[in-house]
C-alpha cells in the first residue's frame, strides 16, 4: 500500500503546480493593459550549465529553484544562456506595445557578479547589442530584480510580428567582460517578462463651442482638451477635429508641440449659416483611435431680429391704463434675454418722465414684456422703445432702436367728496343753515376757511369746466300755500374767491376760463362756499333746494 500512496503524491504535486500556474496567467478582469510572459522551456547554455529544477520552477515566487552554474573559461567563471520559448505575445498588436520588463527573483552563491538581459532584435534578426542591468541578488533567499526597455519604439523591435520573444540572460563576465573569478550559483525562483502595452484610445472633449452655441462669427476657434487615459499610456499624438458632422477631419493645433492636453482649430471662412455639428477625435502614440462622440451643435446666425409687433400698436388710442406693454421679435433662434432690460426696453410719459417697471421675456413667443409699477395716467401719449442694444443670442443687434407710441383712454370724473354744514358738523351730503334769523343774515358756509360747504374731486384728462345750477327755488313744501325763497339769495363762491354769484336755474360756468387736465393720480379738489341772504319779508320754514354739478370737457 505504501508504494500507492507515494505514487499518487507524485501525480498530485504537478497538477497542484499546474493550478497555480493557469491561475497567475489568467489576467484579472479590470486590470491594466499589461501581461506577464513566462518561459515554457528550459534555456539553453553557451555558458554554465543547470544543476536542478526546471523551467516550471521559475514561473512563481514560491521558494522552488531552478538551480544554475556558471562555466570557467581561461580562469574566469562565465554564465550565458538563452530562453527562447515564452508565451506568445497575443494580447494585442506589436504597435500597440510601449515597454518590456524583466523580472527576477532569487538569490546567488556568492555577491561576486551582477546580471544583465540582453534581447533579440527581430527587425536586425539579431541579439540586441545593449545589455540591461538587472542588479546583484542577496545570498539568502530572496530578491527582487527589475528592469525596463524604458523606450517603446525598440521594445517592440524586441518582439515579432507574429508574438515570439527571446531574451538572453548573462553574468557581468558575458556582459561587459567582466574578470570575476569565483564561480556563483544562481538559484532562481522566478523570471518572467511584463509586456506593457496601449490598447485603449485616448480620449477629447470640447471646451468651444458649447452645445447649441450661437455666433454671428464669419470664423470660429473651436478649442478643447485630450488626455490618454492612465495607467498604461502612450500620450496623445494628434486631436482632429470635424465641422461637418463628422465627414472631413481637421488637424488641430496643440498647446505646445506634442501637448495636446488643450488644443485649438481656426475654423475660418464659415460657408453659411445654419446649425454645425462639430466633432473631435483624438489618436494617441499607439495608433488607437478615438470613437467621437455625437458632438456639439453651433448656430452660426448672420441675421438680425426684427420687431414684428407691439402691443400696444402704434398710434393706438383708448388704451387701458392698467395695460402691459410689449414687443415681439422676429428671430429664426433666440434672443438674449440678458439684452433686454430696463435700458434698452424703455417706456416713457408725453412729458419725458420715464415708467417705471418689470421687465420679463416669453422665450416661446419671443416676446418682452413691461409691465408698470402703477396705472398709467388717463389720456397721456406713451412712448415705448426698444434699442439697438437688444440682440439675439449669436450676437446680431436690431437694426435701429424701435419706438412706437400709443394714447390711454381719457377721463372725465366727478364725485363728491364731502359737504359741511353752517356749525361745522358733516353734511353727509347736504348743507343745512340751520335756523335763521334775518337779522343775522347773511349766514355763510365755510367762509373762506375750512371746513367748506361743498368739497367736490375732478379728475379729467382733457381740458374740463364745471357747470353749477339750482334745481328749483329754496322751497318749503310742506306749507300750504308752499313757502318760497327766490334760489338768487342762496350764493356761491369757490373757496378763497372774492365774489359770491347767485344760483340760477340755468347752467352757469364756474372757471374763466376753463381748466386744463387736472394733475394724474388723484385729479384735483374743488371746494365751494355757500351764503344765504335773508330777508325781513321771507317767512320762517324749511327751505331746500337741489344743486347741481356738471363736468364737462371742453373744446
Amino acid at each position: 500500500m505504501r508504494p500507492r500512496a507515494s505514487l499518487r503524491r507524485l501525480i498530485l504535486l504537478p497538477a497542484a503546480l499546474l493550478l497555480v500556474l493557469y491561475a497567475f496567467l489568467i489576467p484579472q478582469a479590470g486590470s491594466a493593459d499589461s501581461a506577464y510572459k513566462v518561459p515554457t522551456r528550459n534555456p539553453n547554455f553557451d555558458r554554465g550549465s543547470r544543476v536542478s529544477g526546471n523551467f516550471r520552477n521559475v514561473q512563481t515566487a514560491d521558494n522552488t529553484y531552478m538551480r544554475v552554474r556558471e562555466r570557467q573559461v581561461g580562469g574566469v567563471w562565465y554564465l550565458d544562456m538563452s530562453w527562447n520559448g515564452w508565451q506568445v505575445f497575443s494580447e494585442a498588436s506589436r504597435d500597440k506595445l510601449l515597454d518590456i520588463g524583466i523580472e527576477l527573483e532569487g538569490y546567488q552563491q556568492n555577491l561576486g557578479d551582477s546580471w544583465y538581459v540582453q534581447f533579440y532584435n527581430y527587425d536586425t534578426g539579431a541579439w540586441d547589442t545593449s545589455w540591461y542591468l538587472l542588479g546583484t541578488l542577496p545570498t539568502t533567499p530572496d530578491g527582487n530584480l527589475q528592469v525596463t526597455v524604458g523606450d517603446a519604439a525598440r521594445a517592440r523591435t524586441f518582439v515579432s510580428s507574429a508574438g515570439e520573444f527571446r531574451l538572453r540572460f548573462a553574468d557581468s563576465n558575458t556582459a561587459t567582460g567582466g574578470t570575476d573569478g569565483s564561480r556563483t550559483d544562481l538559484y532562481i525562483d522566478l523570471l518572467r517578462a511584463s509586456f506593457v502595452y496601449d490598447i485603449q484610445a485616448p480620449v477629447s472633449a470640447m471646451t468651444a463651442p458649447l452645445d447649441l452655441e450661437q455666433t454671428n462669427a464669419t470664423a470660429y476657434v473651436v478649442r478643447g482638451t485630450s488626455s490618454d487615459p492612465a495607467p498604461d499610456s502612450s500620450g496623445v499624438a494628434l486631436v482632429e477635429v470635424s465641422v461637418d458632422g463628422g465627414t472631413v477631419w481637421n488637424p488641430t493645433t496643440p498647446a505646445a508641440p506634442g501637448d495636446y492636453s488643450t488644443w485649438s482649430y481656426n475654423w475660418s471662412g464659415i460657408p453659411a449659416q445654419g446649425t454645425y455639428t462639430i466633432r473631435s477625435r483624438a489618436r494617441d502614440n499607439a495608433g488607437n483611435q478615438e470613437v467621437p462622440g455625437p458632438g456639439v451643435r453651433l448656430i452660426v446666425d448672420w441675421t438680425a431680429p426684427q420687431v414684428t409687433g407691439t402691443v400696444p400698436g402704434s398710434g393706438e388710442i383708448n388704451v387701458n391704463v392698467g395695460t402691459v406693454v410689449s414687443v415681439t421679435f422676429l428671430e429664426a433662434n433666440a434672443m438674449d434675454t440678458g439684452t433686454i432690460n430696463a435700458s434698452t426696453f424703455t417706456l416713457v410719459d408725453e412729458e419725458g418722465t420715464p415708467v417705471t417697471g418689470v421687465i420679463s421675456y416669453d422665450p416661446a413667443t419671443k416676446t418682452a414684456l413691461f409691465d408698470p409699477a402703477s396705472d398709467l395716467f388717463y389720456g397721456y401719449v406713451y412712448t415705448a422703445t426698444a434699442t439697438s442694444g437688444i440682440s439675439d443670442r449669436a450676437g446680431n443687434h436690431l437694426a435701429s432702436d424701435y419706438a412706437w407710441s400709443f394714447k390711454t383712454a381719457d377721463i372725465l370724473s366727478l364725485s363728491l367728496s364731502d359737504t359741511y354744514n353752517h356749525d361745522g358738523t358733516p353734511g353727509g351730503g347736504a348743507v343745512n343753515f340751520g335756523s335763521m334769523n334775518p337779522n343775522e343774515s347773511p349766514y355763510i358756509v365755510g367762509g373762506g376757511t375750512p371746513p367748506y360747504a361743498v368739497n367736490l374731486r375732478v379728475l379729467s384728462s382733457t381740458r374740463w369746466n364745471l357747470l353749477v345750477r339750482a334745481g328749483s327755488d329754496l322751497a318749503d313744501n310742506t306749507a300750504i300755500p308752499p313757502l318760497v325763497i327766490p334760489i338768487a339769495q342762496l350764493q356761491w363762491m369757490l373757496t378763497g374767491g372774492s365774489t359770491w354769484t347767485p344760483f340760477t336755474l340755468v347752467d352757469t360756468e364756474v372757471f374763466q376760463p376753463a381748466p386744463q387736465r387736472t394733475p394724474q393720480p388723484g385729479g384735483r379738489d374743488v371746494t365751494f362756499d355757500l351764503r344765504l341772504d335773508l330777508d325781513w319779508e321771507d317767512e320762517p320754514g324749511n327751505y331746500s333746494s337741489n344743486i347741481t354739478f356738471i363736468l364737462l370737457e371742453q373744446p
